[in-house]
């Protein structure tokens, strides 16, 4: 099962221990997540910790913990990365990243969110993962946010694709079709990764404060040193 998964991850085109996937041609939200050297700021062991929280009117709400432990810090910026992702019966068993420059978190999340687009959906997850990978290399909305961060206010940028809204076979997962992928970055974030965000709109369109079907997030909730 575990051999399973981490090929799950690999086949983003997502290894972020070796791969160098900017490039001219590739959107800057794809170079942003996958290329950018997010762990650099992290100078010490310890462990990241990001909250769950899902809210639904399709099935029942709930929260949890991730906790990605870092180690072996080396001056190139790699850093070795271990997960804990989810407890109890909901725990995913994902290996260790080595040599890590990325923030392989949310990774290991987009892998979580297909599985559950097709346990939603009846649909295949290879499906779901080539449409965010074409709305990533396609790019995104971009705007620059103020995130609280230690009782001050930090800088951050956040993007946001819509990977199926322009799918001509949404028709066959309609109440997931308009769905929200939101990036919330930060160099003031340890591991630059502050909030990644997906939301179901109850409709066609979505701006912030109005109804959703479906608000799931992984949050920055902070870390700890070894």
């Amino acid at each position: 099962m575990k051999k399973l998964v981490m090929s799950l991850a690999t086949g983003w085109m997502l290894t972020l221990a070796t791969t160098a996937f900017a490039a001219p041609g590739f959107s800057e939200v794809n170079n942003v997540l996958f290329d950018k050297a997010h762990m650099q700021n992290i100078e010490q062991p310890g462990t990241l910790t990001y909250h769950y929280k899902k809210e639904s009117f399709v099935e029942d709400s709930r929260e949890d913990d991730i906790q990605v432990k870092v180690s072996n810090i080396r001056n190139t910026g790699r850093r070795d990365l271990a997960f804990e992702f989810f407890s109890n019966e909901y725990k995913r068993p994902y290996e260790p990243m080595e040599n890590q420059r990325g923030n392989g978190v949310f990774v290991l999340y987009l892998e979580f969110d297909i599985h559950e687009m097709e346990r939603l959906t009846g649909g295949e997850w290879r499906y779901f993962q080539r449409k965010l990978r074409w709305s990533f290399a396609e790019g995104g909305d971009k705007k620059e946010v103020d995130i609280d961060y230690n009782g001050e206010t930090v800088k951050g940028v956040q993007y946001i694709v819509q990977p199926y809204a322009n799918d001509p076979k949404n028709s066959r997962y309609k109440l997931y079709a308009n769905k929200y992928y939101i990036f919330t970055m930060s160099e003031h974030i340890p591991g630059e990764i502050y909030q990644v965000r997906t939301v179901v709109p109850d409709g066609e369109t979505w701006s912030e404060g109005e109804p959703v079907l479906v608000d799931e997030s992984i949050t920055f909730a902070g870390f700890e040193g070894a």
